[in-house]
């Protein structure tokens, strides 16, 4: 065996006692459900319930497993279970989180079934074609030290559902739910999608810090006249050199920032213009204060660490295979999401263990990554952690003992 029987236990434990954490206060049957979802999504690296059904390994027809899961997940997201795992994930929040915004497609172009499938925009095909499936709405805030994603707000939604209003509605509400559970000023990083005059309006009236890419079409008051920001960008240059990390290499560039204001906002905002990167010119808008050099490079630092929620999607939808999910109603698709997102919580978790700890050392190990150093260490984590657990023979229902193992039945016995 490639681990020991003690390396496996220690494994498991460490997975049903974050279970234990995020079932708090929760009865016997809920305790029991979450701990299956989590331990067989993290043991299989998968979301189908078979595959989840396989690492479970339960003394019963495997049909029984999945139909129990099933009926489970089609009750929705249980009620007090969100607060349990941002109380269990807090000490990997910083003091000054950074919150990361964007969608994916989640694309289903064979489903007939799924309920509210709508029509989303492929952006894994080079066409860029339009194919049945739902918007998936995340929100990340990145970790101490390590600065690795961990989700505050996940939420798969289609146009085609019952009493649907909008995406920005959806992101709204995930802005007010991450404002909520931080319960700190923090900065919430967009690309150019969410360029739009009531996204300013609305950041501002919530009284946090924000830099959004713009677009071409954006333009900013300044001097007494409205200009667009690629007419800005074309008449000004560079003040100072810089060097970040862009697309994985580092690559130096010159940077600009401007005082100015947004066309639906009377407050002021700070426009950062980046030569170099790309063949046009980097701009980003926020309402951050600068007061030196060390200010825009961390803006602009801070604006690509973005980079880490796709790698997030990535993970998501290549290692835990997501887009493959079978569960068709739409309560039973964000009840397996959030789970998927407590289980991923659980690898940052094993990161921001000291490397002397055994459980951690163990599953670097057993990951057997070709490179020393990584960016984004969920890959390995996950990968360490399903190798070790598949050493193992049974899968947890013996952790959980009955309710009566020995049942005082009243027996009559029958006299001649």
């Amino acid at each position: 065996m490639v681990n020991s029987t003690t390396v496996v236990y220690e494994t498991k434990r460490e997975i049903l006692s974050y279970a234990n954490k995020l079932s708090h206060g929760f009865g016997r049957v809920e305790t029991k459900f979450i701990a299956d979802m989590i331990y067989g999504i993290i043991a299989s690296c998968s979301i189908l319930l078979s595959d989840i059904a396989d690492s479970l390994k339960e003394p019963i027809n495997k049909k029984n497993t999945i139909d129990r899961l099933s009926q489970h997940l089609s009750k929705g997201v249980i009620t007090g279970l969100y607060s349990n795992y941002t109380k269990t994930v807090q000490s990997l929040i910083p003091d000054a989180p950074v919150v990361l915004v964007d969608d994916t497609d989640i694309v289903k172009p064979c489903g007939r079934k799924f309920e509210g499938l709508g029509i989303v925009r492929d952006g894994s095909d080079p066409k860029n074609t339009c194919k049945k499936g739902y918007i998936c709405t995340e929100m990340v805030v990145l970790s101490k030290a390590s600065k690795q994603p961990v989700s505050l707000f996940s939420h798969i939604h289609s146009s085609h559902e019952k009493d649907y209003k909008s995406t920005n509605s959806i992101t709204y509400q995930g802005i007010r739910q991450c404002v909520k559970t931080l319960a700190k000023r923090a900065v919430f990083v967009f690309d150019r999608g969410y360029d739009a005059n009531e996204l300013f309006i609305f950041m501002d009236k919530m009284q946090q810090d924000y830099i959004i890419r713009l677009t071409s079409r954006r333009k900013v008051f300044r001097k007494g006249k409205w200009l667009s920001v690629p007419t800005l960008a074309a008449a000004l240059k560079g003040k100072f050199k810089t060097t970040v990390l862009f697309q994985g290499v580092e690559k130096e560039c010159y940077v600009s920032h401007i005082n100015a204001q947004i066309t639906a906002s009377k407050n002021p905002v700070r426009i950062v213009l980046v030569y170099g990167l790309s063949d046009q010119p980097m701009m980003l808008a926020t309402n951050k204060m600068i007061n030196s050099k060390d200010d825009v490079v961390s803006i602009l630092r801070t604006y690509l660490s973005r980079w880490r929620i796709e790698e997030y999607f990535r993970l998501k939808k290549q290692v835990f295979g997501f887009e493959k999910f079978r569960v068709r109603g739409l309560k039973a698709v964000n009840s397996t999401n959030r789970f998927l997102t407590y289980a991923i919580a659980f690898l940052a978790l094993i990161h921001a263990k000291p490397d002397t700890n055994v459980i951690k050392s163990k599953v670097i190990e057993n990951a057997r990554a070709l490179k020393v150093k990584a960016l984004f260490h969920y890959y390995r984590i996950a990968k360490g952690i399903a190798f070790i657990i598949r050493e193992a023979k049974t899968g947890i229902r013996g952790w959980f003992k009955p309710v009566n193992p020995n049942p005082k039945q009243l027996r009559f016995r029958l006299r001649l």
